[in-house]
């Protein structure tokens, strides 16, 4: 670097406007509109359903994982755990999301928050590709989450770990790993849904402006 160079990256560091910049990256900013929780959501289904089934797989496997990921009856396999992961994981963050939402809807608008959130589950299931083991879409899968919605929302509001083990068990349900082989790893792959659930839950306490959110899925 020359000394121009190093002058220039010396200035922008101690300027205000460069570390606004790192505080935005690494401390994102709040979620107040229904369009961002809907993608805060969506994106962290996605991040918990891949992280945890690839890397149980890679650990499971060891140096034989960059073999396996080539292999198309491994990868046909995968693509359903990932899949029906990502749908169950999706489900269970709307009904942590909707912990936080509830105290700011009035008991009247309960049912309309309901539909709201089963609408945008169904949105962006419906909005992919439907995956090869699934021709005929998710229909099933959307009743199993208005019906699990609906009783949590009959009680007391769900917390992580209250919801964690419903999207464990599918994704250790469907891991393709022969199940002589991962039969003694359940509570390691629990272990770590549970583990980025509540790390997605906190996230939520962080960065929703619950007010504000619950006020724009009424509206839309």
């Amino acid at each position: 670097m020359t000394d121009r160079s190093a002058a220039i990256a010396a200035t922008e560091e101690g300027s205000p406007g460069f570390w606004r910049r790192l505080v935005t990256r690494f401390r994102p900013g709040p979620i107040e509109t229904a369009g961002a929780f809907t993608k805060f959501v969506e994106e962290r289904a996605s991040l918990i359903a891949q992280k945890c089934a690839v890397d149980y797989c890679r650990g499971k496997t060891g140096l034989a994982s960059y073999a396996l990921f080539t292999e198309k009856p491994f990868l046909d396999a995968f693509e359903i755990c990932r899949w029906e992961s990502f749908a169950a994981v999706l489900g269970d963050l709307f009904i942590v999301a909707e912990g936080y939402l509830r105290p700011h809807v009035a008991p009247q608008a309960q049912e309309a928050l309901h539909a709201n959130l089963v609408r945008r589950y169904t949105a962006i299931l419906a909005g992919m590709p439907y995956p090869v083991h699934r021709p005929h879409g998710w229909d099933d899968a959307v009743a199993s989450f208005t019906l699990r919605l609906q009783s949590a929302m009959s009680g007391k509001p769900r917390q992580a770990l209250d919801v964690a083990d419903h999207s464990a068990k599918t994704l250790f349900d469907t891991l393709p790993i022969h199940s002589r082989m991962r039969e003694l790893d359940e509570e390691v792959v629990y272990g770590a849904v549970r583990f980025r659930m509540i790390a997605v839950s906190q996230e939520m306490q962080r960065r929703f402006n619950s007010a504000a959110i619950a006020r724009a899925l009424l509206e839309a």
